[in-house]
């Protein structure tokens, strides 16, 4: 019975050490930077507000266990409603690094309502956010886009880039 309970004791303790420290060994620190790129868009017409790009440090756990999970691009509807129109709306984004290395960061598409969105972008080490330096993020925003008073839908693209320096 003392053997059952000292080996179940043994592996609690091993599976707690591989949960603290796996996010250290992966980030090789105990902080990470941690940028978010803000910006707005009205879908409509496809106009795109000043991007807001603030950085911070976090601990990896933070970053690991709460923002990472949130995903890179999380979007808030603002004012949009489905009885004005429908859109799909894509956003590609390339980051390039201090060692002018261009990362794709891939696609995220939203389909619904026409109207005003706010798009906030999470970057840190597993997009490429490693190094001290001036950050550049090139934004391409294409939708496809039905009004509810047109006979078909139009397609419309824009873009812009915004930097930022990570201390």
């Amino acid at each position: 019975m003392k053997r059952t309970v000292l080996g179940v004791i043994v592996i609690i303790i091993v599976v707690a050490a591989g949960i603290l420290l796996t996010p250290v060994i992966l980030a090789s620190s105990f902080t990470v930077p941690v940028s978010k790129i803000t910006f707005s868009e009205l879908t409509g017409s496809l106009t795109h507000g000043n991007a807001n790009a603030t950085t911070s440090s976090v601990t990896v756990y933070e970053y690991y266990f709460l923002t990472r999970s949130g995903g890179v691009v999380r979007t808030t509807d603002t004012n949009v409603n489905s009885t004005k129109g429908f859109a799909n709306v894509t956003i590609s984004m390339l980051l390039t690094t201090p060692a002018n290395t261009t990362i794709d960061l891939g696609k995220t598409t939203i389909s619904g309502g026409v109207g005003n969105r706010t798009h906030t972008v999470y970057l840190s080490i597993d997009q490429g956010l490693r190094a001290s330096g001036m950050y550049r993020l090139t934004v391409s925003i294409d939708a496809s886009i039905k009004l509810a008073t047109a006979t078909s839908a139009s397609s419309l693209a824009s873009g812009f880039e915004t930097t930022w320096k990570v201390p």
